[in-house]
Parts: C-alpha cells; structure tokens; sequence
C-alpha cells in the first residue's frame, strides 16, 4: 500500500474508534481521535497534490 493509502487507512480507523467512544459517552477522547482522523485525511489530501507536510 502507498503511502496516501496508508493515511487514509490511519485516518479511518481512528474516525471508527471516535464513533465508538462517542457511543459509550467519552467525550474528550472521541474529539482527540476525531482531531487526529481528519489530520490525516488532510495529510492525505496534500499528499496527493504533491504537497509534502513538514515537522521542522
């Protein structure tokens, strides 16, 4: 798998855990892997226009 697959993948399981803590009522931890599913899908996103993201 590529990397903006990899992503994607990443950005999905941590949105199906956030449904999860959202139904059993953990508020707090379902926006923090809500946070973290979109930051990858962006991530994703810039990926595919080339666009490299840096952490320096």
């Amino acid at each position: 798998m590529n990397e903006m697959g990899s992503l994607l993948e990443r950005a999905d399981k941590y949105l199906q855990s956030a449904r999860l803590l959202l139904d059993a009522g953990d508020y707090e931890s379902s926006v923090s892997r809500t946070y973290y599913a979109m930051f990858f899908a962006a991530e994703a996103a810039l990926l595919s226009k080339n666009i490299s993201s840096s952490s320096a």
